[in-house]
C-alpha cells in the first residue's frame, strides 16, 4: 500500500492546487529562517552532531536513535541509564530493524559499527534534552494515525502537548515534502473529530534545531487563505477518491 511519504512526494497536481504558496521560497523564509529555534545554546546540554566519517547506514542510525529515545521514555530512564543494559540496546535495535527490514539478518545481531552505535546513542540523548526543554508531561512517541481511502493506518513521530512533531535526523533543511507529510497526519487526525494538535513542528536532533508553527497559520499562508477544515477535507476527499494515478512510478 502507498505510504504517506509517497503521497507527500508525488501527486504534484493535487498539492499545487491545494497549497499553491508552499514554495521553496516560503519554506526557506518561514521554516528554515524564521521559525527555527537553535537549541545548541551556551546554557544548554544540546549540541550539534555532524555525521561521522565512519557512518554508512544513515537511515538505520536515525531510526535506532529514535527507538532508543522512545524506549527510554517508556521505561522512565535517561539514555545514560538505558545504555548500561545490553538488553535495552538490543530491544531498541530490534524495533529499528522491524521498521527497516533491509538490515535484518538471520541472527538479528546489531549490524552497526561502533561509531554508528555511539552516534545513535549521542543522538538519542538529544531527545532527553529536547523533551526536558519543552517541559510537558503530555508526551507520546509514535502516535497512531488512522488511515483513509488508499492510505492505511500510520504512525507519526512525536506528540508533545498540542504540537505534532516530525523528527528529521538529517543534515538538510526542512522541505515542502516534509510539511506535506505532517499535514497528512494532521488531516487524518482531524477527520476523527479530534483537534488536539494546534501546532505543527519539526525536531532535528542532529542539527539541534526545532521548528513550530500554528497549523491554522501554516495552512492559511500556504493555501492562499483556506480555512484549516477546508484543506483537511480536501486532503481526506483526495485520499478517498478512486482511480488515482501516480505522477511518477516508484
Amino acid at each position: 500500500m502507498i505510504s504517506e511519504k509517497n503521497i507527500a512526494a508525488e501527486f504534484k497536481g493535487f498539492w499545487s492546487e491545494s497549497l499553491p504558496l508552499l514554495t521553496p521560497s516560503f519554506v526557506r523564509r518561514v521554516f528554515n529562517e524564521a521559525s527555527g529555534e537553535d537549541l545548541a545554546t551556551p546554557h544548554s546540554d544540546m549540541k550539534r552532531i555532524p555525521i561521522g566519517k565512519d557512518i554508512k547506514k544513515h537511515d538505520l542510525v536515525a531510526e535506532f536513535s529514535f527507538q532508543l529515545a522512545k524506549l527510554a521514555y517508556e521505561k522512565s530512564l535517561w539514555i545514560d541509564e538505558l545504555k548500561l543494559e545490553q538488553d535495552n540496546i538490543q530491544e531498541a535495535y530490534n524495533r529499528s530493524i522491524n521498521f527497516l527490514r533491509k538490515y535484518k539478518n538471520e541472527s538479528c545481531e546489531i549490524v552497526l559499527n561502533d561509531s554508528e552505535v555511539a552516534e545513535s546513542i549521542a543522538l538519542a540523548e538529544q531527545y532527553d534534552y529536547f523533551l526536558e526543554h519543552l517541559g510537558s508531561n503530555d508526551i507520546e512517541f509514535s502516535p497512531i494515525i488512522v488511515g483513509a481511502g488508499f492510505l492505511g493506518k500510520c504512525n507519526a513521530d512525536l506528540s508533545v502537548g498540542d504540537t505534532l512533531y516530525e523528527i528529521k535526523t538529517v543534515s538538510r533543511n526542512i522541505s515542502g515534502r516534509d510539511i506535506k507529510q505532517l499535514l497528512i497526519y494532521l488531516a487524518l487526525q482531524y477527520s476523527t473529530g479530534s483537534s488536539k494538535w494546534k501546532n505543527a513542528g519539526f525536531y532535528n536532533p542532529r542539527k539541534a534545531l526545532s521548528y513550530k508553527i500554528s497549523v491554522d497559520h501554516l495552512i492559511y499562508k500556504t493555501s492562499g487563505g483556506k480555512a484549516t477544515a477546508e484543506l483537511f477535507s480536501d486532503i481526506i476527499d483526495f485520499l478517498c477518491s478512486r482511480g488515482i494515478e501516480l505522477d511518477t512510478a516508484f
